[in-house]
């Protein structure tokens, strides 16, 4: 039954993860992405896949909370708080590597597995902390690319979010490119 819950939360953050990259503006990508964290993180628990992924959404929950904070008071995020987040992002991301259930010493698949959600979480702290919505939908293409392989090849439904989010992230970009070309 928690499988199920599990892949049902992947569902709906497929939906979230569809509109994301449309929104406008920051604080509204911001807010999505804060819903998606939580739905992704719960997605994980539920398929078991206690590793660096866990660790990295609760990270990223706190990090778009702070962003938001900023972007609605329209304040810069200091460089304490970026080197901070980049690297609780780096040192629980391989924490959760090296003390999941799945985790064996040495160059293996599921360790190089694990290594999927660091750099989608490492790209997900520059698409927080970056101000301008066409850079940050670029950090999130790459993102989503990195969460949608680590999906896909742990069997979560979440793998189509990642994919929707990622066509949709692409089409948002293309959009706003023919906007400015004269």
């Amino acid at each position: 039954m928690v499988y199920w819950i599990g892949q049902g939360l992947g569902i709906i953050a497929t939906v979230v993860s569809i509109i994301l990259p449309q929104f406008k503006k920051k604080w509204q990508m911001l807010l999505a992405d804060i819903v998606t964290n939580a739905l992704l993180g719960l997605n994980l628990v539920c398929l078991g896949e206690i590793g660096s992924g866990i660790f990295l959404f609760v990270v990223g929950e706190i990090q778009s909370v702070v962003n938001l904070i900023h972007t609605l008071r329209e304040s810069k995020v200091s460089k304490l708080e970026q080197v901070t987040f980049f690297g609780l992002y780096l040192v629980l991301g391989f924490y959760g590597l090296f003390t999941g259930p799945n985790y064996t010493p040495g160059i293996n698949w599921h360790n190089l597995l694990e290594l999927l959600p660091i750099i989608g979480a490492l790209l997900n702290c520059l698409f927080v902390f970056t101000r301008d919505p066409i850079q940050a939908r670029k950090y999130l293409v790459g993102c989503t690319a990195a969460w949608m392989v680590y999906n896909g090849l742990i069997g979560s439904t979440a793998v189509f979010g990642s994919l929707f989010s990622l066509i949709s992230g692409v089409v948002a970009l293309i959009r706003n490119r023919k906007k400015k070309t004269p």
